[in-house]
């Protein structure tokens, strides 16, 4: 009986699927962090607004951003214990309303105590904004009203109210980009998991010693194998073990063998070394179909307490790894 072994680094069982959330999730990063470089400041300005009047920034000539839209947001600047009610006005040339928002702006404080304790709080909401946009360029006029200034108790106050606008053009929302970013992030990371545990498991022996095998049909020249040897050794065991794999024909004929280091990963509790713990895997394509026996067996032998042999059919792969095809008469 003649073997044909020929060993290659192919990606030809590699599952596209995790390449390609990882891609689309970094796009996803990779927008979010350009994103503020996309967008131009057009007027920071600060308004004084009196209570139920209006005050409006000189026209903009603003045109229409490729990417994102034209932000507005607008930030009250009021004292502590203060209520107000204000809205936004975008207006065209008619000095028709284009779009237009209201904000309930607060700003509050106190002292609390607790079982001895005291201290301060500070709390406020008063930013608001809208996004508009728009097909051409054209003039718009952005007017702030305010509505109502009051204090907590509902008394009026009668007191100018100071209102910063900022003005963006190109501004995206970013909201369905991390939505984006966290939607292919998971996608990208069950994928992972799919192809680590994708094919058919069809040899699952456990020995508490350092031999094991077992036999079954397998193969084919489409079906990847994905041999997996997990070692775990005592406290004696030195950094590197030797996992000697065999795999014979249906005749019981050897047709490859192979010894492969493993290195070991010790688990330390309370500085002392507790047990070691390695794994193996390997990559083979067995033509033709028929009954072949997998092997392993470990060296020295003295510290290893329990060897797992694991064979995958129909396996995939992340992307490009060493598979050993070995082909018999």
């Amino acid at each position: 009986m003649s073997v044909q072994s020929q060993s290659q680094s192919s990606r030809r069982f590699a599952d596209p699927w995790p390449t390609f959330t990882a891609a689309v999730a970094g796009l996803m990063l990779l927008l979010l962090m350009g994103s503020p470089l996309l967008s131009r400041l057009v007027t920071r300005t600060s308004l004084t607004v009196d209570p139920e009047d209006t005050e409006t920034l000189p026209p903009l000539e603003i045109a229409p951003a490729a990417v994102g839209a034209l932000r507005i947001d607008a930030e009250a600047r009021i004292p502590d214990n203060r209520w107000l009610t204000f809205e936004i006005q975008v207006l065209d040339n008619q000095d028709a309303v284009v779009a237009s928002a209201i904000k309930q702006a607060w700003r509050e404080s106190g002292t609390w105590s607790e079982e001895g304790e005291s201290g301060t709080w500070e709390e406020s909401d008063l930013t608001s904004g809208l996004d508009l946009r728009s097909a051409q360029a054209e003039p718009l006029t952005i007017a702030i009203h305010v509505l109502e200034y009051t204090t907590p108790s509902g008394q009026e106050v009668d007191e100018p109210v100071p209102v910063q606008v900022t003005v963006r053009n190109g501004v995206v929302d970013t909201r369905y980009l991390w939505a984006g970013l966290i939607g292919t992030g998971i996608l990208a990371i069950c994928s992972l998991f799919s192809v680590a545990a994708s094919g058919t498991k069809v040899i699952d022996q456990t020995i508490y010693d350092s031999d094991v095998g077992d036999r079954i049909v397998l193969g084919g020249a489409d079906r990847l194998l994905r041999v997996h040897v997990s070692i775990e050794a005592d406290e004696t065991s030195p950094r590197s073990l030797t996992a000697n794999l065999y795999i014979k024909d249906s005749a019981g004929d050897q047709i490859y063998t192979h010894a492969f280091p493993v290195r070991l990963s010790y688990k330390r509790e309370n500085g002392k070394i507790e047990s070691a713990s390695g794994n193996l895997t390997r990559f083979f394509l067995l033509e033709p179909r028929r009954s072949y026996g997998f092997y392993v067996e470990v060296v020295p032998d003295g510290p290893v307490d329990k060897t797992q042999l694991t064979v995958y059919e129909s396996a995939t792969t992340l992307g490009r790894v060493d598979i050993l095809h070995l082909k018999t008469d």
